[in-house]
């Protein structure tokens, strides 16, 4: 699609919006991979006055990741773990960058306001050591917010639509007992939770 029929769709909700003060998300994937297509469709959304925001983890340039929040109300900034070796056992890539740019994201160098992310996946990332050592980082960065979002499998259907094996099948979300004693954590570091559902 082009940037003008994405706009086209999404202008398809503008009263929506304009009532619930919502407006465009742009998730992935990764968003910095397709950076000019990113950029051009926050530019126009931005001339149109809607609220915007990006997912990332930010594996990519910084300096189109500084670019791209220009335009960006909201930046969700992804973590998924902080030991470099562990983050390349789940991800297929080392969590150098990522954190690089994270704490450039989380002391203010953008004009956005950042919410740090983090997705509990049971087996990878759950234990209150990992949760512990990210929602340090965060604070120590500059952070004020992290969301922790629970593990769920509501996606593993479209893999079967595609024929793509769910590698995750046999995980399960964690408990709320679980949850509570990370949301604990988090707020150990004076970090605001925020509450979500990935």
């Amino acid at each position: 699609m082009t940037v003008e029929e994405v706009l086209a769709e999404v202008e398809k909700d503008w009263a929506f919006y304009n009532r619930s003060g919502g407006g465009v998300t742009i998730g992935g994937g990764e968003p910095l991979t397709q950076f000019e297509f990113v950029l051009a469709l926050l530019k126009r959304c931005k001339e149109r006055f809607f609220h915007t925001a990006l997912e990332t983890c930010g594996y990519g340039s910084w300096a189109h990741l500084k670019e791209i929040s220009e335009y960006a109300d909201l930046l969700y900034y992804d973590i998924k773990h902080m030991d470099s070796q562990r983050h390349k056992q789940l991800t297929g890539v080392s969590n150098r960058l990522i954190l690089t740019n994270a704490r450039k994201v989380l002391s203010g160098e953008v004009n956005s306001e950042v919410i740090a992310r983090t997705e509990v996946v049971p087996g990878c990332n759950d234990s209150e050591e990992d949760i512990a050592a990210i929602a340090r980082f965060v604070a120590e960065s500059g952070g004020k917010m992290i969301e922790l979002l629970p593990y769920h499998a509501l996606g593993s259907s479209k893999y079967k639509q595609l024929g793509i094996n769910y590698e995750l099948g046999e995980i399960r979300p964690p408990s709320e007992e679980q949850m509570d004693k990370l949301r604990g954590i988090v707020k150990f570091f004076g970090l605001k939770e925020m509450t979500g559902v990935y």
